[in-house]
């Protein structure tokens, strides 16, 4: 990487940083605008991703049905009701959508690739962002989830820094070629240590919440980051997209967090509520 990418590089991260840890803090309605920004934004990317033959208004619908899912169901924590119905109007919505493309569309084949798509994409990316709302099923307290985005962040780096440097043995040469056994052991060790320092920090969060997600975040991240890089390898391109200068696509910024969320909700509920 040259410099200006370098540079580039390092202004567009911490733009998402400041962005991402401000919507966090805030207040529970901006930490819920950000999840439905990541999954208005993530779907499209990966609709796109998936070369699915519909049109941009279409990814464009679909990726505002499930945002739209997302704040209703953020809205119904908020003010201390169940989302039930809000969540069972998803997979009633997404049929009846399948349903009106029967009657529109001939081809079987067109048809089952668009759906394939949209299906797996809300599992991939909608079903994580529903995990996140739960933080919300309480009286919001935002250091649980700022925890697991720095736990994520101190997993990359140390990941990348310990990997560049002595990574010899490739986890996975297939898929991600940058990724080694070294960097992926040395991120964890980083990961536990940066979740022991949190602990200390917010001593009235759970201790065993900390514990439980600093050991479960380095394989939740390394999974999530796998999974993105097989999409691109089987799409072909180097990134899931353009929007973010230096990095790529929300995709790309967040793979990681799509896997760790519902992990970080399962430890909230196991452990702190």
């Amino acid at each position: 990487m040259n410099k200006p990418e370098l540079i580039t590089r390092s202004i567009t991260g911490l733009f998402i940083g400041a962005i991402s840890m401000f919507a966090i803090i805030y207040s529970p309605w901006s930490y819920l605008a950000w999840l439905c920004l990541i999954v208005f934004l993530g779907i499209r990317e990966y609709l796109q991703l998936e070369q699915i033959p519909a049109t941009s208004a279409q990814s464009t619908l679909i990726a505002l049905l499930v945002a739209f899912v997302i704040a209703g169901t953020g809205y119904a924590f908020i003010h201390d009701t169940r989302p039930i119905v809000i969540l069972l109007s998803l997979p009633v919505l997404l049929s009846g959508r399948f349903l009106s493309e029967i009657l529109l569309v001939k081809d079987i084949h067109q048809i089952a690739r668009i759906n394939t798509a949209v299906f797996s994409g809300v599992a991939y990316i909608g079903l994580p962002a529903i995990c996140g709302c739960l933080f919300l099923s309480e009286a919001y307290n935002w250091p649980y989830v700022f925890i697991a985005v720095l736990l994520i962040w101190a997993n990359d780096i140390g990941a990348y820094m310990i990997g560049s440097q002595w990574g010899r043995h490739k986890i996975a040469p297939a898929i991600s070629p940058g990724k080694s056994i070294e960097g992926t052991l040395g991120g964890a060790l980083i990961t536990i240590g940066t979740g022991y320092v949190l602990s200390r920090i917010w001593v009235d969060v759970s201790f065993a919440y900390v514990a439980a997600l600093s050991l479960a975040t380095p394989l939740a991240a390394l999974a999530g980051d796998l999974w993105e890089s097989v999409l691109k390898r089987n799409a072909g391109v180097k990134d899931s997209g353009s929007l973010l200068p230096g990095h790529g696509g929300i995709l790309d910024r967040y793979d990681s967090l799509l896997f760790v969320l519902p992990v970080a909700a399962l430890a909230y509920f196991i452990f702190a509520v």
